[in-house]
């Protein structure tokens, strides 16, 4: 019986080792695979994003008065087929005759995936324009635009229209690239 007694002490420390063994392997298996399938589940479109633009503005649909630069901050979010975000904007406008003009806004958006990589959009928020500093309208303005990922890098080209106190209204379409982190 002492001799059963043994056989079966270390049958039982064999089966507790492969046990041990084969966690550990089915550990760095898990692991081997979250690292690589990390990638495959990223989201082209969502997190924190910052931008800069350049285009043109007129007060009618058609016309290309002015020049325009900006930068961009926002944050998004993915949800599959939809993304969903806000977006905080400055703008500044060339003017020829020496009035500085900009333009901030804060902005929600909204869009579809075109492809997994395309989003078609739409934006909406408020608006204010100054210019010189001095004299400054509150407004809204709608947009839509198409942006495609390059990774972390993207680029976008977005047609807006601002509606302003004292019937101000403004065209703009601009093209911008960014890095989303």
């Amino acid at each position: 019986m002492a001799i059963m007694g043994t056989r079966r002490h270390a049958h039982c420390r064999r089966n507790e080792r492969t046990i041990i063994k084969m966690k550990r392997v089915f550990a760095a298996v898990a692991v081997a695979s979250a690292l690589i399938a990390t990638p495959a589940l990223a989201q082209e479109f969502a997190g924190a994003h910052v931008g800069a633009e350049i285009g043109l503005v007129d007060d009618d649909f058609a016309g290309s008065d002015e020049t325009t630069y900006g930068f961009n901050a926002g944050y998004d979010w993915d949800l599959g087929r939809s993304v969903v975000g806000v977006k905080a904007t400055y703008i500044g406008i060339f003017d020829d005759n020496g009035t500085d003009f900009r333009e901030l806004a804060l902005m929600a958006r909204a869009g579809v995936k075109a492809t997994p990589r395309t989003l078609v959009y739409g934006t909406a928020g408020y608006s204010n324009l100054d210019a010189k500093f001095s004299s400054s309208i509150d407004g809204f303005k709608v947009g839509v635009g198409l942006e495609q990922s390059f990774g972390n890098v993207y680029a976008n080209i977005e047609t807006r229209y601002g509606n302003y106190e004292a019937g101000a209204e403004l065209y703009q379409t601009a093209i911008g690239i960014g890095y989303r982190f």
